[in-house]
């Protein structure tokens, strides 16, 4: 299955070419993605990972099955009239000030499921599901629905066959087209994947063309991309399974066509040309004015960015598709990149300040941690994002820095996103409840993307653990993520199978062993993350630096396994002082502790949302050994906490004794309140200063 696809070269208009393959272009053919990697690795069922994702292959997939029967959306490609399509109408894909239609996603949900389910039944012996006969016949019945419902010239969308026709691409801005398109070609990679079957690729090979003759630089083509830059990742994944030079060059148009003002439109930029086309002035409730592109990431062409702005899933998506096409939108991914987690991040891994655009603020180190201090948004798809971004930049350069961040918002803010016993999700990850919000989950939304996309980030992870590259004497694997997992990896020339096999007690304990099994001449160079946070890490063999953060040892034959024990202390960890919050936050390892109302019922009445609750640099905690909905966790406890009272006459800040003698900072990350209940959480607690008299 690691094949290339053969596709005939074909320009946009119809017409043969050649194009000449660049080094960006030939430099992706050795580059793995983790979404064609992943059915390689299989995770131990009864690690940690394991038991989570046994849920999703289940409870979770067969939950958002019955959600999209229930919609209407599973039944979309039939193209029967649904009441909803009522609901925010649109005509001629004019723009709505208050919202857009929410079947208008529907391809995209669709697209998503299938790209969960093939990951899942692509390895059932990691992640096995009752439900497998029953969702290949779905699977199935959505891939002949949609093979009859495509137009002859490859156009595949639903809302603008059915209920708009006038808008077909009328308003890539706002009307995502192209977003479905590439979700439904995501899932249309992983099914073949799982399949080796063409037939769901094919419709969307034909559908990506379909746009191809449309947009891009050609004479009498339009210099259009979407709005939303799903589009452009998907591309180039396809990319790199047809390995068709055309795709590599469309992304890279949509790319490089971003944020320009081409004369062939009269020097206008791209969106404002089609608003003008289309005689529309009105503009989402998300944009500050009918100009405003950077929610877009369309106010400046990509090379001249130096602040990431806009929605932040968008601005994800879009580094992530500059990651992968490399070369001078690698630098540009990398400097976005560094500006987020620099001056935009939450310490959750989090990101996006801005509810209302769902995004980053043009503000640096604003990072407000609810709605009581103006905003806090941290939605589970960007820090999903952020794992893909910094897959993307360590497929080119192996550094810590990046690894760091993919591990810290994996654990956090996009497990956050979804409860324990599968039930409950959400978009908006708020480090602290406020007034009377709620940190209850939902168990869908009417336009649904985080948890879809949740189910296929944690059926894409054992593609996320390592990645490997081999020569005729030699492979070379880069571990991102210490999980307990086991991968086969074929070797060049008919030099037969290396077999890599880690056990890990992450994420509760610093303990990690890596053996191989390999011919007697191919040398394994095994590159290892050694992260800030880990205390006093040793190695069972020696190692050598290799790279920011990492360290290289070598194994063969001969010597076969390495062990790595690190110390997971609990710490205090102090905000940026431009931040201007004197709150501290407890982790373990790369975990966030949360305190949350189910363990301080008693706090939490006269200290509403933990707001006046301090602790002390110095405190001692407890380690609570716990389970929830099967999956074992860790809890801390600690007497070393304070109720302030501030004194606004002198400013000082006076420390009472305890009001409660047991205060937990609770379960770590919020994974796991929905399944408890939880209600109020705060993942900060104010510093508790030295009582001065």
């Amino acid at each position: 299955m690691s094949e290339a696809v053969s596709k005939e070269t074909r320009a946009p208009n119809g017409g043969c070419r050649s194009i000449k393959i660049g080094a960006a272009l030939a430099d992706r053919q050795t580059r793995e993605h983790p979404q064609w990697a992943c059915p390689d690795t299989i995770i131990n069922p009864s690690s940690f990972f394991g038991k989570l994702r046994a849920i999703y292959a289940s409870v979770v997939l067969k939950t958002q099955l019955e959600q999209l029967q229930r919609s209407g959306c599973y039944d979309m490609f039939t193209g029967k009239w649904m009441p909803c399509y009522d609901t925010r109408r649109t005509y001629g894909a004019k723009a709505l000030p208050n919202g857009l239609p929410p079947s208008l996603f529907w391809e995209s949900d669709i697209g998503k499921w299938i790209e969960s389910a093939s990951y899942y039944l692509a390895n059932p012996s990691s992640a096995g599901t009752p439900y497998a006969d029953e969702f290949k016949r779905a699977i199935d019945k959505l891939i002949g629905e949609m093979e009859a419902f495509q137009h002859a010239d490859g156009y595949l969308n639903v809302y603008f066959t059915v209920v708009d026709p006038a808008g077909k691409f009328q308003n890539l801005r706002d009307m995502h087209e192209m977003y479905n398109a590439g979700h439904l070609l995501e899932g249309a990679i992983a099914h073949y994947r799982l399949t080796g079957s063409r037939r769901f690729l094919d419709i969307m090979i034909k559908n990506v063309e379909c746009f191809m003759e449309v947009f891009g630089p050609g004479a009498g083509q339009r210099p259009g991309y979407p709005g939303h830059p799903e589009f452009e990742l998907a591309v180039l994944r396809l990319y790199s399974v047809t390995k068709d030079p055309r795709h590599f060059a469309f992304a890279e148009h949509m790319l490089s066509a971003r944020g320009t003002s081409p004369k062939t439109l009269g020097d206008q930029q791209f969106f404002m040309w089609e608003a003008d086309q289309r005689h529309d002035s009105v503009y989402g409730c998300w944009m500050k004015s009918k100009d405003d592109l950077a929610y877009h990431q369309a106010h400046m062409p990509l090379h001249e960015q130096n602040a990431i702005l806009g929605h932040s899933v968008r601005a994800m998506y879009l580094l992530t598709a500059c990651a992968d096409i490399g070369g001078a939108f690698l630098e540009d991914a990398k400097r976005l990149w560094a500006d987020a987690t620099d001056k935009k991040m939450y310490v959750t891994g989090g990101f996006g300040s801005e509810p209302q655009s769902e995004g980053f603020s043009e503000l640096e180190y604003y990072l407000p941690s609810s709605t009581g201090e103006g905003g806090c948004y941290a939605e589970t798809c960007a820090s999903i994002g952020a794992m893909m971004v910094s897959e993307r930049i360590l497929s080119h350069e192996l550094n810590g820095r990046y690894r760091d961040i993919l591990e810290l918002s994996l654990y956090n803010a996009v497990l956050g996103g979804g409860s324990l016993d599968g039930k409950g999700f959400s978009y908006a990850n708020k480090l602290a409840t406020y007034g009377d919000e709620s940190a209850l989950r939902s168990e869908w939304f009417e336009v649904c993307c985080c948890p879809p996309n949740l189910s296929r980030t944690l059926g894409i992870l054992p593609g996320y653990i390592w990645s490997a590259e081999t020569g005729q004497d030699f492979v070379e694997v880069n571990v991102y993520l210490y999980i307990s997992a086991q991968r086969s990896i074929q070797l060049p020339n008919g030099g037969g199978t290396m077999e890599i096999s880690m056990q890990s007690e992450m994420p509760w304990t610093g303990s990690v062993s890596i053996e191989v099994k390999t011919p007697k001449s191919t040398k394994v160079s095994l590159r290892l993350p050694v992260a800030d946070w880990m205390v006093q890490p040793k190695f069972s063999i020696s190692t050598k630096p290799y790279s920011q953060g990492y360290v290289e040892a070598v194994l063969d034959a001969s010597s076969p396994q390495v062990s790595v024990s690190f110390g997971l202390d609990t710490r205090l960890v102090f905000p940026d002082p431009r931040v201007r919050q004197d709150t501290v936050t407890v982790m373990r390892g790369p975990i966030v502790f949360v305190a949350e109302d189910v363990d301080n019922a008693a706090l939490e009445d006269s200290m509403p949302h933990f707001e006046l609750v301090g602790i002390h640099e110095s405190a001692r905690f407890n380690i609570v050994r716990d389970t929830v909905a099967g999956v074992p966790i860790l809890r801390l406890t600690t007497e070393d906490v304070y109720t302030l009272d501030l004194s606004w006459k002198n400013q000082s800040k006076d420390i009472h004794p305890p009001l409660y003698s047991s205060v937990q900072p609770g379960v770590p990350v919020r994974s796991w309140t929905k399944a408890r209940e939880a209600r109020a959480i705060s993942a900060y607690l104010s510093y508790a200063w030295e009582q001065t008299k």
